[in-house]
């Protein structure tokens, strides 16, 4: 049995390093700039350290560790888990989805949902800092389950009423969750294990459900191929450029044959080197021992040296040995790769900043329903703005720059960059442009149109009587313009609207619960037309035929004006 991969997910500070310094014993999250995390580091905890760390808990639960080592992924937020990526899909075995038990959900919370929710990746929620709900007594190195005895009542209701609110917020996402050792159904409720790493309180408890669950329901004895997944290149002093690398199929060996993902395709390269990870180390820069090796099995985080450093982050680098296997691994590649770097590609056009970025952006696009087409890693080129201006007028970027020329070239040829760090804000300034264009779209098909209208003359506002007849009126459905004619209720024409006023000032329309004064050619006061009488829009049948392709779009009070219209017409 291989040992689980364990990503990170989470708020950019919600904790996810401070777990991690809990389980090494080490201060990590405080070396890092500002406190947050900077590079994507691994850590491969072995079964002596989890035992260590939770033999008590493991008894209680009677569970027997078969897995080696529980390997972790810590990252500045999701980069780790969506760039290790194999056959279009995470390396990832199970997620700890951090959530700050002061913060809830929040924005990255919510990216880190809908990636899961695209990858079905499962996933437990560590709920982090609950050191800092008032009334909470100090103990340290304790399970949940024993610190929460000691507690005195009113911690223990202000904790649950947090994490009530929390199973409640992701219920609104589809989820069913629970505190842990209230869980009935593991394949039905997500577990939320609530901890404090500053004072390792439920740190143990969170490592027993990775275990518990890896060895349960996960499949660990599967080898799909002998692969390795590119997490992070480096520039070693003595040995040039390397890769930090996840060996998370089969066996890999110096010397070995790989189809590597490179800028210009998939090409054939060769294992020049590999160093393990040694367990309880980190590999983030200036982190971190390592041991070389002839070859190794997974699951394992290593620093990898090609004979031709030409890989791509965020892909998969797998052994072959003969032709036909060559060609089959390539043919995949080439499958999963459908749109990168196609002009051809009908749909969205994005540029990312790794293969796994643009992985996570097209699953959560396909559970939007949209269509993604050419994708590539990089800035925009002006082949990409033309070809999203063919397909949609939108261009998609993810964490890659965007240069003046660029925003220039898109602004002549009428494209919208998005532009976003954040999968989440991405696709909401996705749907805010969608909402603009359906708009402007509607508003070209409604300028060829007379749109319909329900008004009322409001009694006691008639300030000239023909000649124009000039009178008070309020806008009770849909929308009237200049020069648009007008009829009462029998269908009768009565003129044409020639101005529109509101305070002195001139308009050239009024929406619904407008009140304006009119100017309306033909009307005389008292002949065909008196106070408190109900007039629309005359739109001719014709006319009244063409709304049929706009139907759908329209709000609510221009359809129920355009309805009234064709009763009284008999269309």
């Amino acid at each position: 049995m291989r040992s689980p991969i364990c990503a990170f997910l989470g708020h950019v500070d919600a904790g996810k390093t401070s777990i991690m310094d809990a389980i090494r014993d080490t201060m990590n999250a405080y070396k890092e700039s500002g406190g947050l995390t900077q590079n994507i580091g691994s850590t491969e905890v072995p079964t002596d350290r989890i035992k260590e760390i939770a033999s008590d808990l493991l008894a209680k639960f009677n569970i027997n560790i078969k897995v080696p080592s529980i390997l972790f992924i810590d990252s500045p937020g999701h980069e780790a888990f969506v760039t290790l990526r194999k056959r279009g899909a995470s390396i990832a075995d199970i997620v700890i989805l951090t959530v700050d038990i002061t913060e809830g959900i929040q924005n990255q919370t919510i990216e880190s949902i809908e990636i899961l929710k695209s990858y079905k990746t499962p996933f437990l929620i560590a709920l982090t800092k609950i050191d800092t709900i008032r009334g909470f007594y100090k103990q340290e190195n304790k399970s949940f389950l024993e610190f929460i005895t000691k507690q005195n009542q009113d911690y223990i209701q202000k904790l649950d009423e947090k994490i009530y609110n929390l199973i409640a917020d992701f219920s609104i996402y589809g989820f069913q969750a629970e505190r842990y050792d209230r869980v009935k159904e593991f394949t039905k409720e997500i577990s939320i294990i609530p901890l404090s790493s500053i004072n390792s309180i439920g740190i143990k408890d969170l490592i027993v459900m990775i275990i518990g669950l890896s060895q349960r329901y996960l499949e660990l004895d599967k080898q799909e191929s002998n692969s390795a997944a590119i997490l992070e290149e480096k520039n070693v002093k003595g040995l040039g450029k390397v890769y930090d690398a996840i060996v998370y199929s089969g066996k890999i060996s110096v010397g070995d044959k790989v189809i590597v993902q490179a800028q210009d395709g998939t090409v054939e390269n060769k294992i020049k080197g590999i160093m393990r990870l040694i367990p309880m180390e980190e590999s983030r820069e200036n982190f971190g021992k390592y041991e070389s090796l002839s070859s190794i099995e997974a699951t394992a985080p290593i620093r990898l040296i090609l004979r031709e450093p030409n890989a791509m982050i965020g892909t998969s680098i797998t052994v072959f040995s003969s032709e036909e296997e060559k060609n089959k691994i390539i043919e995949d590649i080439n499958a999963e790769n459908i749109g990168y770097n196609n002009d051809e590609s009908k749909g969205l056009v994005i540029c990312a900043d790794s293969i796994g970025s643009i992985d996570a952006i097209r699953n959560i696009a396909k559970s939007f329903g949209i269509e993604v087409g050419k994708t590539k890693i990089g800035e925009p080129s002006k082949n990409d703005i033309t070809t999203a201006g063919i397909n949609g007028g939108a261009l998609m970027c993810f964490n890659v720059p965007i240069s003046r020329q660029t925003e220039s070239m898109a602004e002549e040829y009428g494209v919208k960059i998005i532009s976003a760090n954040s999968i989440y804000t991405l696709f909401d300034s996705y749907n805010e442009f969608e909402k603009e264009l359906k708009n402007m779209n509607l508003e070209k098909k409604l300028e060829r149109l007379k749109l319909p209208s329900k008004f009322v003359f409001i009694k006691g506002n008639i300030f000239r009587r023909s000649s124009p007849c000039v009178f008070g009126i309020e806008v009770l459905e849909g929308e009237i313009r200049q020069n648009y004619p007008i009829m009462n209720s029998k269908g009768e024409r009565i003129g044409r609207i020639l101005d529109i006023e509101s305070d002195k000032t001139k308009l050239s329309s009024a929406v619904i619960g407008d009140k304006v004064a009119i100017s309306v050619d033909d009307a005389v006061y008292g002949r065909n037309i008196i106070e408190g009488e109900i007039l629309y829009t005359d739109i001719s049948m014709s006319d009244v035929m063409k709304f049929d392709d706009v139907a759908e779009e329209l709000t609510a009070d221009y359809k129920e004006a355009l309805s009234e219209i064709r009763r009284i017409k008999g269309i």
